[in-house]
């Protein structure tokens, strides 16, 4: 088996930083699909790292988390924490 590729280790690790701060959050793939824009399917592939996500998308997720981008880039280990701790609920339209 092939050593994972240096994209594939990153791919993995922001996937990965996105599961861990949308948990942190409370949101389900759903909710963070109605905040950002990106559809629940890319969603699933880009926290699996099975997808090479443009920055754009990025950009979209880190602000629907309100996180500040460069966190997805972190080591790993860190713990997540969204950049606001005061922020109040999400409005997700369900009024």
């Amino acid at each position: 088996m092939a050593a994972e590729s240096i994209q594939q280790k990153w791919q993995n690790n922001i996937g990965h930083k996105l599961r861990t701060y949308r948990k942190a959050q409370h949101l389900s793939l759903t909710d963070l699909s109605r905040l950002s824009g990106v559809a629940v399917p890319a969603l699933s592939h880009i926290e699996n790292g099975n997808r090479d996500v443009k920055l754009s998308t990025l950009v979209r997720l880190s602000e629907a988390l309100r996180i500040k981008l460069p966190d997805l880039f972190n080591a790993i280990s860190e713990d997540p924490q969204p950049a606001h701790n005061h922020i109040a609920g999400y409005d997700l339209g369900d009024d």
